[in-house]
């Protein structure tokens, strides 16, 4: 019945606007009928829709749970008090606790103050701002690197009730850099700076020592008759052998000094501050006495000597380039004079000479002349076997 009213309301509005109403019995039955048939069907419409819905909305959420359970980051979401209110089971296997220890709480009941002020922080920026934020963190726990980003949850009116944090591990990552930007400064070979790192060094050196008044020397060393290392043992040894020279000269400075290694069998010093330009001389003495002991392989020990040219901020040169190159032809004029020769490039040294120097056992001179300072303890040195 309801059915054949409908059918008739549904003939009578069409004739609309023509049809004029007339409200008997029959006609308000019809609509009666109408609404309740529509209401019958619209409800049922609802609750399909309601249970897809709750369908639907389940299915997410078992794929989102299925994601973070299986990925390798640590996922977990907090409120504006960094309260836990969810964690993965990654995270929970960092943190070394069941699920019901960490529910609940708040970020610092199990991390350091340090590691829990900076996290707050920026889950208050992200409040706030309702913005992602992203940054690297450290773990104090182990020493790994972890890149955390924290993204904003929202309600319905877009105002942030949570954030979701993914910590992503990137120790690998940051080891990777870290050894190129190492191998970018220092030599491969012997761990010690290398030209670009020495160069930095040297115009640090520089301003220092103009704002202070300061003296810095810049020692050039190349190995002498290196080359017979390397032909008749092999470049395998030449190599070890460069690497306990690169030792030697490290022992024979100051920490605060730098030595470097230019390349091939060249080093380079950077004295950063001196009292008075004869320390210089002073340092070449014991670089001398330093690989004049020595070296030995499988039984066997050969001997090594060096030439050294030296320049002297600001007596040989004002600025890097200058010193540098002061230093460079000093060492070659070094070597052409023999083995174990060391030259100043000028005449610094002379004043050395004319106060006179009791108790040394050689003398440094100005250009073109030969030293050989006071020995240090001996450090006989092994090179390993290859």
């Amino acid at each position: 019945m309801a059915l054949r009213r409908g059918l008739v309301l549904l003939r009578t509005l069409e004739d609309w606007p023509y049809y004029k109403p007339d409200l008997s019995g029959e006609w308000l039955a019809l609509i009666t009928s109408a609404l309740a048939l529509c209401g019958v069907y619209g409800i049922k419409g609802i609750f399909f829709n309601l249970k897809r819905s709750r369908e639907e909305t389940f299915k997410a959420w078992e794929q989102y749970r299925s994601l973070v359970e299986s990925t390798d980051d640590s996922v977990y979401l907090v409120d504006k008090d960094c309260q836990f209110l969810y964690v993965n089971q990654r995270y929970l296997s960092r943190l070394g606790l069941p699920l019901e220890e960490v529910y609940g709480k708040r970020y610092e009941d199990f991390h350091p103050p340090e590691a829990s002020k900076e996290f707050c922080q920026k889950v208050k920026e992200v409040f706030e701002s309702g913005s992602s934020v992203q940054y690297e963190h450290r773990s104090l726990r182990d020493g790994r690197y972890f890149l955390r980003t924290l993204s904003p949850v929202k309600d319905t009116k877009g105002e942030v009730v949570a954030v979701t944090v993914i910590s992503k591990d990137i120790t690998e990552l940051k080891k990777t850099q870290m050894q190129l930007a190492y191998l970018a400064t220092h030599d491969p070979l012997t761990g010690l700076p290398n030209r670009n790192l020495f160069m930095d060094r040297l115009k640090m050196a520089l301003e220092h020592a103009k704002r202070h008044g300061r003296y810095f020397a810049l020692l050039f060393l190349d190995l002498d008759n290196f080359k017979d290392v390397n032909d008749t043992l092999g470049h395998t040894v030449g190599d070890e052998v460069l690497k306990a020279v690169a030792e030697r000269l490290r022992r024979s400075v100051r920490k605060t000094d730098t030595v470097a290694r230019m390349g091939g069998d060249e080093f380079l010093i950077l004295l950063s501050e001196i009292s008075k330009p004869e320390d210089a001389a002073t340092v070449a003495s014991h670089l001398f006495e330093a690989l004049k002991e020595p070296f030995y392989y499988q039984g066997e020990k050969f001997e090594l000597s060096i030439s050294i040219g030296i320049a002297v901020y600001p007596l040989h040169g004002t600025d890097p380039e200058t010193l540098f190159k002061n230093a460079d032809k000093a060492m070659y004029e070094a070597k052409a004079k023999g083995k174990g020769a060391c030259v100043s490039f000028g005449d610094l040294i002379r004043g050395l000479k004319e106060e006179g120097r009791e108790g040394r056992q050689g003398e440094v001179q100005a250009v073109g002349e030969t030293v050989h300072g006071p020995g240090l303890s001996p450090h006989p040195t092994e090179v390993p076997e290859v």
